[in-house]
């Protein structure tokens, strides 16, 4: 089921939880294994001390606050947009993308299963999420964090309505 407005089919939302899509995922897989490059660089030129150190580690921070500042302006603008969402209804689940549209919904009745995979490791945790759906696609996202609340409150609402 695509649809394009705030979803009067599914009823009455329940809760707007934060999730991504896989882009949105390793993007920030990437922010921080070249954070972890940087900080390892400017220790290496601490501890190895070439002509110059002083410069060469300021280049490397000013690397890691701009990466860290277009992290910021790019979180206000996909907020003020209403994007990468996932919102909660009564009657199913709207997932929207960096901008704020929907990028994919389903209602609770046209839902087959519920997959789940979750990982954890030093640059990254997060939880995929699949419903599965009668004669489409699936609807995935991901939850980003080790215990997201997102997950909680699906696997809830799942059991509530018919799935295990």
């Amino acid at each position: 089921m695509r649809q394009t407005g705030n979803g009067p089919e599914l009823g009455r939302r329940i809760g707007t939880y934060h999730a991504v899509g896989v882009a949105g995922a390793l993007g920030q897989a990437a922010l921080r294994t070249i954070t972890l490059l940087v900080l390892v660089m400017i220790a290496a030129l601490v501890w190895i001390r070439p002509n110059s150190t002083l410069l060469k580690c300021s280049v490397a921070a000013a690397v890691v606050v701009v990466l860290f500042g277009l992290r910021l302006a790019w979180r206000l603008v996909t907020a003020r947009r209403g994007g990468n969402q996932c919102r909660l209804h009564q009657g199913g689940v709207a997932v929207t993308g960096p901008f704020g549209g929907i990028r994919g919904a389903v209602a609770w009745r046209e839902v087959t299963g519920l997959r789940r995979m979750s990982t954890a490791s030093l640059l990254m945790a997060f939880h995929r999420v699949e419903l599965e759906r009668r004669g489409g696609p699936p609807l995935t996202f991901i939850a980003l964090g080790l215990e997201p609340a997102l997950v909680e409150v699906l696997v809830k609402l799942a059991a509530r309505n018919g799935l295990e």
